[in-house]
């Protein structure tokens, strides 16, 4: 899966989620996954799913107790959309070639360069938007 030419519902519904977490940062606030699946109607199994990853990068921690839930640990302000659609993401490229430096025709493909200029504006603007911004 790309991080272009279609994002995946799972990087889709990864950065709402993050999201509602940038939202609740400042407060310091514990949310808990059934709430942020009632807000952004998505489903709570999904959401269990896609927080995985934002454990495994050390961005969330998990609270427990009657008020527990998730906390982003991590700064939204140091966090852009493209951290979040990466982590969710099996590929971080627009065409395979671009990341195969054994391609055959690397040298004599005339679109690897187009694709690559593609794929250098759409991380740029991902890079630039931040979760921070987006919580606003």
């Amino acid at each position: 899966m790309s991080i272009i030419g279609s994002i995946s519902t799972k990087q889709h519904y990864g950065l709402r989620l993050a999201i509602q977490l940038a939202k609740a940062y400042q407060a310091n606030t514990p949310l808990s996954l059934g709430e942020i699946a009632m807000q952004e109607r998505v489903s709570l199994k999904y959401l269990e799913q896609i927080i995985v990853p934002f454990k495994q990068a050390g961005w969330v921690k998990s609270v427990r107790g009657r008020s527990g839930g998730y906390l982003l640990v991590k700064n939204p302000v140091q966090l852009t959309v493209k951290d979040v659609v990466w982590v969710l993401s099996d590929s971080h490229f627009l065409v395979s070639c671009l990341a195969d430096k054994k391609c055959p025709l690397d040298k004599k493909c005339m679109s690897k360069d187009i694709w690559g200029k593609v794929q250098k504006a759409i991380e740029q603007t991902l890079q630039k938007a931040t979760l921070a911004d987006l919580a606003k």
